[in-house]
């Protein structure tokens, strides 16, 4: 995934969060990690989730080939299902569970991706429990020990070495729903001191369907990243720079924006069209490769760098409406074909040109 191995990546041992409001796509973006994460094992601990999200994995994972051995997916997938319909106190158990197990293969060298969908179930378990032992309770009746419980369940992800030398690790992934998408809640505030990278889902971004709908500005991480940390300085200060032209447009229109801002607004909306969003039910842009991120992130920093000279915000948008297109074809085009070849020796005539006329480049 584009977004996450660039802007916000995640450690192989690492911990992180997708929080988002419901519809947002947490359940549809951990089973694409489930598919695509380079690891042996991946657990996926339905607590307190719909039962038709079990089914839908039962029902994919014995026809997806796993990329890494050519084998069905669900051989290396274990599911503790534990839905809404059942007990609070089972729910509670499942997340114990499933991270015992993962420290299990973990243990055997393995490395494991354990997905918790979600963890605000469980705390939601937590706090029916903890009412029936009549506990204090903390904030919003939640048990006032809420946040060390789920500090304790993260820092259980690590990488280790073994006597003989492997190495295994545990990759935990929390799912959080906070209701009405409110990330002040306890949950969310409790998991975002622990982990290691935020991946914040949003609700306008799921509306628009921008998929992946993980939010460029809200969201961060520790972890080092496959590209230079420049190079995504300048990504997001742009989409930030354009973020603030597209509010002023909405108060004074696109007539009183000067040319220099409204090209500002359509690069950022390039970089979140070719870059950020990505179509997971094409073949070969589901998945994207570190070496084939790294070149079209290059190619997409030439188009940030280059300074245009359009005569009209007409021109400015043909020319990248076509770019965006040939961009989007590079990116279903299979890594280093003749077609790959092609598209890519198109968009550097395009971007050679100095007046933004595509006639010329294409």
């Amino acid at each position: 995934v584009r977004v996450i191995d660039t802007f916000f990546p995640v450690a192989k041992g690492g911990s992180f969060c997708t929080p988002g409001p419901f519809g947002a796509g947490k359940t549809v973006l951990q089973h694409a990690l489930s598919q695509r994460s380079e690891v042996d094992v991946v657990i996926v601990a339905a607590c307190g989730e719909r039962a038709g999200e079990v089914v839908e994995i039962l029902r994919e994972f014995p026809r997806l080939p796993d990329p890494r051995t050519g084998r069905m997916l669900i051989d290396r997938t274990i599911i503790i299902c534990n839905t809404s319909s059942m007990p609070v106190a089972a729910r509670e158990a499942s997340i114990y569970t499933s991270v015992t197990l993962a420290e299990y293969y973990r243990q055997m060298g393995l490395h494991v991706l354990l997905l918790a969908d979600s963890t605000s179930r469980w705390a939601q378990a937590l706090r029916e429990v903890s009412g029936r032992l009549e506990e204090i309770p903390g904030e919003e009746a939640f048990p006032a020990y809420l946040e060390s419980l789920v500090a304790g369940f993260y820092e259980r992800a690590g990488l280790v070495k073994l006597h003989d030398g492997a190495t295994g690790s545990i990759t935990i992934c929390g799912a959080v729903s906070p209701a009405g998408g409110n990330f002040e809640e306890p949950v969310t505030q409790s998991t975002l001191k622990v982990v290691g990278s935020f991946l914040a889902l949003s609700r306008d971004r799921a509306n628009a369907r921008r998929y992946p709908a993980i939010h460029p500005l809200e969201s961060w991480s520790k972890y080092k990243s496959l590209v230079p940390e420049e190079l995504i300085k300048k990504a997001r200060r742009l989409l930030r720079d354009g973020n603030e032209v597209n509010q002023m447009m909405k108060v004074v229109g696109e007539e009183g924006t000067p040319i220099s801002d409204f090209v500002v607004y359509l690069k950022s909306e390039f970089v979140d069209a070719v870059y950020l969003q990505q179509n997971t039910f094409d073949e070969v842009d589901s998945a994207c490769g570190a070496e084939r991120q790294i070149k079209v992130f290059e190619k997409l920093v030439q188009v940030l760098d280059k300074k245009f000279n359009f005569s009209d915000k007409d021109e400015a948008r043909s020319y990248f409406q076509h770019l965006r297109q040939h961009f989007i074809d590079w990116n279903y085009a299979p890594w280093q074909s003749e077609k790959f070849q092609q598209l890519e020796g198109r968009i550097d005539s395009a971007l050679r040109k100095k007046t933004g006329s595509l006639e010329a480049g294409f």
